[in-house]
């Protein structure tokens, strides 16, 4: 292929909207206010070892940067020369990776920097210190034409609320979170959310059908990551089995056996999805890789496009979301959407975590299954400064992946722009509904509590 053909593919995708799938992102007046109150809560400080924040501390610590430099890095007793001073033998082995890539591209994109170094450390604290005001988040999405994306709230103490009320609801579709409902029940959050006192499982439903009513109209989409904790292997419990289990749970939970404790979950989680049907919302599912390190179980992992079928075939009326491409267990995740008509795979997070998988991953995909079951990225961060590195990687890798099917007789040239405008942005804009959260958007009292389900 002559090198014209590939930088017009490159030119193609560079003007075409990513919708992004996939974030963690804290509110942005959350942020701001942290700039003037950096103690408020545990979190980096707008200096440069925020970029570490999500993801390259992992690989720091794979390296072999101990947990407790880690936690320096992000503390306010060391300068910025210090910091860097501390990081800098460990960041030298990890800036090829997805997550060291991810760094030092949004650095040359957001602040005309090259990469880290004792030179520009001062200067990229500085940068993202006066960085944070009112707008910001516009104006960085804008840099990485993402046209709007979705999050997953994670609050600061690391709990997952039930929902979040966003006050940018044109920038932010919000998920709602199944986690405090099923998976991961926690009576105590879900009353106080709930505002009553729930004694068994008919009122359990009760809270589930509320949080539904309530947040559902302006939901983009379900989510639940309990894959991190357990097999996606969920089986049918009926009503009159689960009720004494939670009856039991609700006066002590340790007084259950883990297979128990599974039938509860499973239970529960089986009654969000039909909530989510009953919604119209897409159900999205951790798959695959594990964040952080020295905890995943590789044998867990591999079940999880297995497990799925049940559900699959169990609810043919749902849309289940498979992220992260069910790395490094892709292949399985291809079959899934090829074979069943209500499965999709999501890339988020996965040009991170392997940019040349992705790249295969996304060759394999599109010749084996359907092009409208891809989406193709999600940043998945807490801090939007991350965001351009990531969309850059992910353009350029689309880009290399359609060239290279192009070049070799996989495509035609004239394929390419009705597939890229595809799977970068019309999948999500007809899979998720965002037209109808911005109908429903929250007035302004719902603000006064942005995370709701939460202590």
């Amino acid at each position: 292929m002559t090198t014209g053909i590939r930088q017009d593919i490159a030119e193609l995708l560079d003007q075409i909207p990513l919708i992004d799938t996939h974030e963690h992102l804290f509110e942005e007046s959350f942020r701001v206010s942290r700039r003037s109150n950096p103690d408020e809560y545990p979190l980096p400080p707008n200096d440069f070892s925020l970029l570490f924040f999500n993801y390259a501390n992992a690989d720091l610590i794979s390296s072999g940067m101990s947990r407790i430099k880690v936690e320096q890095l992000w503390g306010k007793e060391l300068d910025v020369s210090a910091k860097w001073k501390l990081i800098a033998p460990h960041y030298s082995h990890i800036r090829q990776t997805g997550y060291g890539q991810a760094i030092r591209r949004s650095l040359q994109i957001l602040f005309d920097v090259d990469d880290l170094n004792e030179n520009t450390c001062e200067i990229v604290s500085e940068k993202i210190h006066n960085g944070v005001h009112p707008g910001f988040y516009h104006q960085i999405m804008e840099t990485a034409r993402v046209a709007y994306a979705h999050v997953n709230a994670v609050d600061p103490d690391g709990w997952l609320p039930i929902f979040r009320e966003t006050e940018q609801p044109e920038l932010l579709g919000q998920d709602l979170s199944t986690v405090l409902l099923s998976t991961g029940i926690h009576v105590e959050r879900v009353e106080r959310w709930y505002g009553k006192t729930i004694q068994n499982l008919k009122e359990w439903h009760a809270a589930i059908d509320h949080a539904f009513e309530t947040y559902a109209p302006r939901a983009i989409a379900t989510k639940n990551q309990c894959a991190y904790q357990r097999r996606l292997d969920f089986e049918y419990v009926s009503d009159e089995d689960a009720a004494p289990l939670f009856a039991r749970f609700r006066q002590d939970p340790s007084a259950l056996t883990a297979a128990e404790h599974k039938a509860l979950q499973d239970h529960l989680f089986h009654y969000c999805v039909r909530k989510a049907i009953e919604f119209d919302l897409t159900i999205k599912l951790h798959c695959g890789y594990f964040a952080g390190t020295g905890s995943m179980p590789l044998e867990h992992v591999r079940q999880n496009a297995a497990d799925l079928c049940r559900l699959l075939r169990l609810y043919p009326n749902a849309r289940f979301d498979i992220f992260h491409i069910n790395y490094p267990y892709q292949d399985e995740a291809i079959a899934l959407a090829k074979h069943y008509p209500n499965a999709y795979v999501d890339m988020c997070w996965a040009w991170i975590v392997n940019p040349r998988a992705s790249v295969r991953f996304v060759k394999e995909f599109l010749t084996a299954a359907p092009v409208n079951k891809l989406f193709t990225f999600g940043g998945d961060y807490r801090m939007i400064e991350l965001l351009p590195g990531h969309a850059s990687i992910a353009r350029h890798g689309l880009a290399q992946a359609l060239a290279e099917l192009v070049e070799e007789g996989w495509l035609r040239e004239s394929d390419v722009p009705f597939i890229a405008q595809r799977i970068m942005h019309d999948n999500a804009a007809e899979v998720f509904d965002r037209e109808r959260t911005l109908r429903n958007q929250c007035v302004p009292s719902c603000l006064q509590n942005k995370s709701t389900g939460e202590a």
